[in-house]
């Protein structure tokens, strides 16, 4: 038994040509929306990288205006522990020392970041972008714990100060100081280890949006 093929009206070399033009043009809308997909991704890429740097030049100046108001702060936490010492005398007592500026420290952000985790636009960028950014992030992260720790010594001391003609009270704001005074430790040797991971993706210092905060700081930083 023979079964026998419709034949196309215009023969098989023909229709085959057709075919071969339909899937040439199936192929270049492809590669049409191919095209078009990675320059949209390109561009997004571009916008989620300007605003992850710009993030981490402010970051960055924070964390160098922290370091740079250190010898500052240790002076003031140097100067009220030799008063508490000297058994905190009320005609030397310093009433108008306000340690939460004396003392304060500027928090690093990581909004823009954890936007972009939360979208595609990171899978887009290259492995070792991806890595070396999660490193400097996490690290933001930690400082920002130190950061948050410190504050709570400084509003504890703050509020001893007045106290410390009590001895226990004394003793607490004592105890308050040390423990500032190794927090802001930690800060001074985790320098090298900050500036390393900014300087590997290239950030550099920008403070321009929190210029007027730091004029006002009474530590010179």
């Amino acid at each position: 038994m023979h079964v026998r093929l419709p034949k196309p009206l215009h023969g098989w070399r023909e229709f085959a040509g057709e075919v071969g033009i339909i899937v040439f043009g199936v192929l270049i809308a492809l590669g049409a929306e191919q095209l078009v997909e990675a320059w949209s991704w390109h561009n997004k890429v571009g916008i989620v990288r300007a605003s992850i740097m710009s993030e981490l030049g402010n970051d960055r100046a924070r964390w160098e205006a922290n370091i740079r108001g250190i010898p500052c702060a240790l002076g003031v936490i140097d100067r009220l522990n030799r008063w508490a010492e000297a058994g905190a005398p009320v005609t030397t007592r310093p009433d108008s020392l306000d340690l939460r500026d004396q003392l304060s420290m500027f928090g690093m952000h990581s909004a823009n970041w954890n936007l972009a985790a939360g979208s595609q636009a990171l899978d887009h960028f290259p492995v070792r972008e991806q890595i070396a950014l999660a490193a400097l992030y996490d690290a933001i992260v930690a400082r920002n714990v130190d950061v948050e720790r410190q504050t709570d010594l400084t509003i504890q001391a703050q509020t001893l100060v007045p106290l410390a003609s009590d001895p226990a009270q004394r003793r607490d704001l004592l105890v308050a100081l040390g423990k500032l005074r190794s927090n802001i430790g930690v800060a001074m040797d985790e320098d090298a280890y900050m500036k390393k991971h900014f300087d590997a993706v290239g950030v550099k210092a920008d403070r321009s949006d929190f210029e007027s905060d730091f004029a006002q700081s009474s530590c010179a930083k």
